[in-house]
């Protein structure tokens, strides 16, 4: 009974972690800053938490933002890190790297290029490095909403179930990013990804990100996100992994 409990509280850690810490594909529209000031801009998150009774349970979250914006370029630098751990059982064990450039062409349109890796032991993903480039087109942009699409090659490198199986695709990342201002005080945000692998268009991975935030006052705001990814592939190879995954996050944040 002690031991179906802690996993219940640990389930209701993990869903209220890092907003894509179960998913495969890393939304980084959804974490591009709006900062109109040239200059460096970071910051630092972490957490961590030791609980020892029945069990020896350990939390550790960590996350790093680096950007570097320039008149017509920007740099965008980011790293994460989720564990919660039971004894010896991981029930969360994942995190990622990613280095973006993104150079203007005109008001519109820019050409950006980036790296990531990363690793989720949960859905047995070992090592998956990424890179690619492509062109992004800024169909609106105004206080009220905005609406952006993209369409990037990428190489994908794949090291599954502890090395046993390796696998390198070349895909297609298409994406449409839109958000929209609600009233005085709430936003919606939704990104949704296309990513078919070059040689097998039909063989493709989907995933879909969207967010409400809500500025209950000054100092003090609100937000639900619901996030899911379908990977068919994975599953072929991993048949004990599903192919679609989701998390449901919401969270109350303190700004000063």
């Amino acid at each position: 009974m002690r031991l179906t409990v802690l996993k219940l509280l640990l389930l209701g850690y993990s869903l209220f972690s890092y907003l894509n810490a179960s998913g495969q594909i890393v939304n980084i529209e959804d974490k591009r800053a709006h900062l109109d000031t040239v200059g460096w801009f970071w910051q630092l998150d972490f957490g961590g938490k030791l609980t020892e009774n029945t069990k020896s349970v350990l939390a550790l979250n960590g996350a790093i933002r680096i950007d570097q914006v320039k008149k017509k370029s920007q740099w965008l630098f980011l790293a994460n890190y989720n564990l919660v751990k039971a004894n010896e059982d991981r029930f969360v064990n994942d995190g990622f790297g990613h280095l973006r450039f993104g150079q203007d062409i005109d008001q519109r349109w820019s050409w950006e290029t980036f790296g990531q890796l990363q690793y989720n032991r949960r859905l047995l993903i070992d090592l998956r490095g990424l890179v690619g480039t492509g062109p992004r087109l800024q169909i609106r942009e105004n206080e009220q909403w905005e609406l952006a699409i993209g369409l990037l090659y990428m190489y994908e490198y794949n090291e599954l179930e502890e090395g046993a199986i390796t696998r390198e695709d070349s895909r297609l990342s298409s994406y449409l990013s839109a958000r929209v201002k609600i009233g005085e005080h709430a936003n919606l945000a939704s990104t949704s990804y296309y990513q078919p692998l070059v040689s097998q268009l039909g063989e493709s991975r989907l995933s879909s990100v969207n967010t409400l935030s809500i500025d209950l006052n000054e100092h003090i705001a609100f937000g639900s996100s619901f996030s899911i990814t379908y990977d068919g592939l994975l599953t072929q190879l991993l048949p004990g992994i599903p192919a679609t995954n989701y998390t449901w996050n919401n969270i109350l944040r303190l700004r000063f």
